[in-house]
């Protein structure tokens, strides 16, 4: 028996009556979708397959909880968000360390060989994750603010101060505007 058989009787059991598709049919209609939003979370980033698997293990254990089956995208962003910020927390630390480190090391490194996508995700990758996942929800992921709000776990109010934050870092940073902006 495969996992995904495993899972879809599994589902099937704890739905009972209520009308969610099968977990094949949850995972075939949205992990694509959640493979993008933690791509443009991380960038590029050997942990993309790993989050996108754990993101739907976590799914599958939750999704008796699941009130709301027109809400399940929402949902399942929101817990692929929770997995991202511990990575990106982790990172975070490595790259304190690192510039502790770095001291030590030799420096050989030409800022002018950078494009412009690489320099948005240097800038990206020294924002804390409460400020970094909220930008990038919005601003590329072109979420509406309550649902950035909703898949962060803040409030409008919070969303929407963190993604000013990350602007004005950014702009700081980078010397100009960022150049992906919604429409």
């Amino acid at each position: 028996m495969t996992a995904f058989t495993r899972a879809n009787l599994y589902v099937r059991e704890v739905e009972g009556e209520r009308s969610l598709p099968s977990f094949e049919a949850i995972y075939a209609a949205h992990a694509r979708y959640v493979a993008g939003v933690v791509h443009r979370l991380l960038g590029d980033d050997g942990e993309l397959d790993d989050i996108v698997q754990e993101t739907f293990i976590d799914a599958l254990e939750g999704l008796a909880n699941l009130q709301d089956p027109s809400a399940l995208r929402a949902w399942l962003v929101t817990v692929a968000v929770r997995r991202t910020r511990r990575i990106l927390g982790r990172r975070r630390r490595r790259m304190l360390f690192a510039f502790w480190a770095s001291d030590f090391a030799p420096r050989a490194s030409d800022p002018r060989d950078r494009q412009a996508v690489d320099e948005l995700y240097d800038v990206l990758s020294r924002l804390a994750p409460d400020l970094r996942i909220p930008w990038v929800l919005h601003r590329i992921e072109q979420l509406s603010l309550p649902e950035t709000a909703s898949a962060c776990e803040v409030s409008l109010a919070t969303a929407k101060r963190r993604i000013k934050e990350a602007e004005e870092r950014i702009e700081r940073r980078l010397g100009a505007s960022p150049s992906v902006k919604t429409p």
